[in-house]
């Protein structure tokens, strides 16, 4: 237990608990409501996606006429 309290060594394995590891752990679990809410809605975000890229593509091969 030592060991893994200093080193950060998980026993019994060569896995190492790192700053980056405990960082990008609370990353995740900080967006997984977010990430749940987006699954939910995804229907809704994909009409949304679609609309916006022909938006884009509209304004794209708009003429513009010149002053």
């Amino acid at each position: 237990m030592q060991n893994f309290i200093v080193l950060g060594i998980i026993p019994g394995t060569n896995f190492e608990a790192t700053f980056n590891f405990w960082l990008s752990l609370a990353i995740l679990l900080a967006s997984l409501p977010f990430v749940r809410s987006a699954w939910r809605q995804r229907s809704k975000l994909h009409v949304y996606i679609v609309a916006l890229r022909l938006a884009r593509f509209i304004d794209q091969y708009q003429f513009q006429v010149p002053a």
